[in-house]
């Protein structure tokens, strides 16, 4: 008699390589209650970077022009081999034969702040018009927002996606010295954390870092080739990063490129996506700068005091970070010296050049 046996550890599929089935977290994403959530579209608040560009697509919509993240691309594939059919989904997109063969598309680079979903409150998503109302209510302050690139980075899939970071730096605010800068970006944490707090429906989540997606599949051509690439990039974001957060929406857009309804001074907002190649809502800013001012800092600061933990669902203190000594000071200068030469040694490298 014939007795099919199943072994023991029998192992999932998911990233978590080498980890048994019941001991696979599941779902992937940390939905506020993932028994609840049907996923049936990808409705996000966020920003917007699309920028109309030569290289890419001709229908592409200008959002701003802070950033060419054509510096970070590798349009001639000189470090890549090949990507998904997507191909670079931001600086312009896709431009379509002649000129590139993947599928052609329109840039729709972004940066998610809180995934929705779907707008079926009976699948654990929101309905669109609830959204509308609190953000225009005013129950949502939307800063001026002007942020800068922090990195590219390669994330853990196989092969990688390749993803421009835009993280708060340093990751937590001086809450003591009210002389001392906000963080870098801190209007991505501030909002976010505003948003989470407002909207409760099971869908929610944020999919990871705030980042944009630019590359999916990226299969490169060797490992010197990957650290060339990565030693491009880093050249490109120490440059903006010398220039310092810059506000995006400097055009007054509106959705469609044409120009927004009373602009004001401050038109750096975020955007209403119904997917990523679809906006179809604009909120400016009504928490407008400076923001050194006593009320204004302590209401951001007690934004940025608590972060959302995605284990377990429920908020945390941040821990504040001890103050370094001149001599620790030295050494991570020292270390930044010797990072940046090393950027023009691997490209030096790959090109031969002595």
């Amino acid at each position: 008699r014939l007795r099919l046996c199943l072994p023991i550890a029998w192992r999932c599929h998911c990233r978590n390589k080498g980890v048994q089935r019941n001991q696979c977290k599941m779902p992937n994403q940390p939905y506020l209650d993932h028994k609840k959530t049907k996923v049936d579209g990808l409705a996000f608040l966020g920003l917007s970077l699309t920028r109309n560009s030569v290289h890419g697509h001709p229908d592409s919509i200008t959002h701003q022009t802070a950033f060419d993240l054509n510096e970070v691309l590798d349009r001639d594939y000189e470090f890549l081999m090949s990507s998904n059919d997507d191909g670079w989904l931001v600086g312009g997109g896709e431009p379509g034969p002649p000129t590139s063969y993947k599928l052609a598309a329109k840039d729709s680079s972004h940066v998610e702040i809180m995934r929705i979903g779907t707008y079926r409150p009976e699948w654990g998503g929101i309905k669109e018009k609830d959204i509308i109302k609190a953000i225009k209510s005013g129950k949502i302050l939307i800063p001026q927002i002007e942020v800068v690139p922090t990195g590219v980075i390669a994330n853990p899939d196989t092969p990688p996606e390749l993803e421009i970071r835009f993280d708060m730096e340093p990751p937590v605010p001086n809450f003591k010295d009210p002389s001392v800068p906000l963080p870098v970006n801190w209007e991505l944490r501030f909002i976010h954390n505003q948003l989470f707090k407002f909207f409760q429906f099971p869908s929610r989540f944020c999919p990871g870092p705030f980042h944009s997606t630019i590359l999916r599949k990226a299969d490169f051509r060797s490992d010197k080739h990957r650290e060339a690439y990565f030693a491009k990039c880093d050249a490109a974001i120490k440059k903006w990063k010398l220039k310092g957060p810059q506000p995006l929406n400097t055009g007054a857009w509106d959705i469609d490129g044409s120009g927004i309804e009373n602009p004001g001074k401050y038109n750096s907002g975020i955007w209403l996506f119904a997917d990523r190649e679809n906006i179809t809502r604009f909120f400016k800013p009504n928490f407008l700068p400076p923001y050194d001012d006593p009320e204004k800092r302590k209401v951001i600061l007690d934004f940025l005091r608590e972060e959302w933990d995605e284990k377990t669902l429920s908020w945390k203190p941040v821990r504040e970070i001890p103050e370094l000594k001149e001599e620790d000071n030295a050494e991570r200068e020292e270390e930044s010296a010797m990072g940046i030469a090393a950027i023009g040694d691997s490209l030096a490298n790959l090109c031969g050049v002595e």
